[in-house]
């Protein structure tokens, strides 16, 4: 009777973490889509206080200008008078559109997650509840839009080049993957073959490395780790804490076969899972359980290295042009952007990042740099040369963008292997 009634109860407990799950990615989307619609109503709000500001000013520089003409007529205090008068308008007008996008963040972020949450029936939001909404975010939507021109020298090092497999040091890294509710540091390091995981200070927490061969593409979702081998031909799943959950694929060209594959990411969408099979030139399309679901861009791609997947686009890197294709959520080709720097092309793009603006942060290989292109693919920035020293590149490999606003670099053969920018 003891083990019916455990087993009963496990099932439950399994069905109520299944529908807490799903409500919390229903909640997800809900909070992605109001928050586009607070962003357009906020770049509104900036656009008419511009245009206002801009007339006001106007206004005073006019006053100015025709101090002179108008000393006959007006003395200094009066001239004074209507001067602070126009400078108290303009910074009352500040006062009410802070106001006003204040009240609508707020009313717009607790309405829509306390309703959200409300629905589970047992959990209620309260003044005490300390909930940050960074954190409820998923991994692919990024609140803060970096400051690029301000990335050139790190604020913080770490992670001797090293070929032991010592804690802490690292023999060629690949791939970087952020957790982004804990925000610990996930990093492929493929000669070693194993994962190293940091903190979000950079400081080493732990590795795994069970079933691994040349581990080269890493991604996270809420709760698994994905990891592609470069010469198993496969791609493993594990546990956050790197227990193997599930290793899939073998070599070949069929569905859920793999020839070299490289980068990886999980929608947060559906849970499928994207792999670049580099060598046979597509993207493979696997469930949450790593089964075949579909394929993209087959005849399309050249050699896919790396792939980004949001709410409405799937990005993908391919590295002999090189360019960026992108595909909206049905996977129907919308772009094809040719990243070119100033002046010359990139030279072997290897992984990238994209921001909430779906600016791409790219690490050039051969060039030695950090890159950040806008979505029409033009560069807007660009920071690092080649070298050994603090903010220097040599061999940029794994890049990733935590949600503080924070570049993160790994570098293949640089004496520093990590930086933060």
């Amino acid at each position: 009777m003891a083990s019916v009634l455990s087993t009963i109860f496990i099932a439950q407990i399994k069905e109520s973490r299944k529908k807490i799950r799903d409500c919390f990615k229903k909640s997800h989307e809900a909070l992605q889509l109001r928050e586009s619609i607070l962003l357009s109503r906020i770049d509104q709000i900036e656009k008419d206080y511009n245009n206002k500001t801009q007339k006001m000013n106007k206004l005073v520089e006019t006053l100015n200008t025709n101090k002179s003409m108008t000393t006959d007529t007006l003395t200094d205090n009066e001239l004074k008078d209507i001067l602070d008068g126009v400078i108290s308008v303009i910074n009352k007008k500040i006062t009410e559109l802070t106001a006003e996008t204040d009240s609508s963040i707020e009313f717009e972020w607790n309405n829509q997650f306390e309703t959200d949450i409300e629905q589970l029936g047992s959990i209620k939001l309260n003044s005490q509840t300390n909930i940050s909404p960074t954190h409820t975010f998923p991994p692919q939507v990024k609140p803060v839009v970096p400051d690029y021109k301000a990335k050139q020298l790190p604020t913080a090092y770490c992670c001797k080049r090293s070929d032991k497999k010592a804690p802490g040091e690292m023999n060629c890294p690949r791939d970087i993957a952020i957790h982004y509710q804990t925000g610990n540091i996930y990093i492929a390091e493929m000669l070693n073959h194993h994962v190293q995981v940091f903190s979000s200070n950079g400081d080493y927490l732990f590795m795994f490395s069970e079933k691994m061969n040349k581990p080269i593409g890493i991604c996270i979702s809420e709760n698994d780790v994905f990891v592609t081998q470069l010469c198993g031909h496969c791609i493993n799943k594990y546990e956050l804490e790197g227990k193997l959950i599930k290793s899939a694929g073998s070599i070949g060209n069929g569905e859920a076969q793999f020839f070299l594959p490289e980068g990886v990411d999980v929608s947060d969408r559906n849970s499928n899972v994207y792999v670049c099979d580099s060598d046979n030139k597509r993207v493979q399309i696997l469930t949450e359980e790593l089964k075949f679901h579909s394929m993209l861009g087959k005849d399309l791609f050249n050699h896919p290295r790396d792939v980004k997947v949001t709410r409405d686009r799937v990005l993908v890197l391919d590295k002999s042009d090189p360019s960026m294709f992108v595909f909206n959520s049905d996977h129907v080709l919308i772009n094809r952007l040719i990243t070119r720097g100033v002046g010359k092309q990139t030279n072997n793009p290897f992984c990238f990042d994209i921001d909430r603006d779906y600016n791409i942060i790219m690490s050039d290989y051969n060039n030695d740099c950090v890159c950040v292109f806008n979505q029409e693919g033009e560069q807007i920035h660009k920071f690092g040369k080649e070298g050994q020293g603090i903010g220097e590149f040599y061999r940029p490999s794994g890049i990733a963008l935590d949600n503080t606003g924070h570049i993160i670099v790994v570098c293949h053969k640089n004496a520093n292997c990590l930086q933060f920018f």
